[in-house]
């Protein structure tokens, strides 16, 4: 996976919100841009804080190696 291909998603407007399916087949849903950030070589998808949707409370730092598969949802996020 490219950074370039994982840029191109979550710069969509309006955003879709989309999986991330890696190697070793854990799924990530990101909701909203602001919670992923994309690297040369990883990517930091953040799950948000209960408080507010927008802003995460933790993250994992994925590498763009073991990133197999990108799954747009047919819906653009909501505002």
């Amino acid at each position: 996976m490219s950074t370039r291909d994982f840029l191109d998603l979550i710069r969509r407007k309006p955003f879709v919100p989309l999986r991330v399916i890696t190697s070793d087949g854990t799924v990530y849903e990101i909701t909203h841009p602001d919670l992923v950030m994309a690297g040369l070589s990883s990517v930091i998808i953040g799950y948000p804080s209960e408080q507010e949707p927008h802003a995460y409370s933790r993250y994992d730092i994925v590498s763009l190696q073991h990133v197999v598969r990108l799954e747009p949802r047919e819906e653009p996020a909501e505002a």
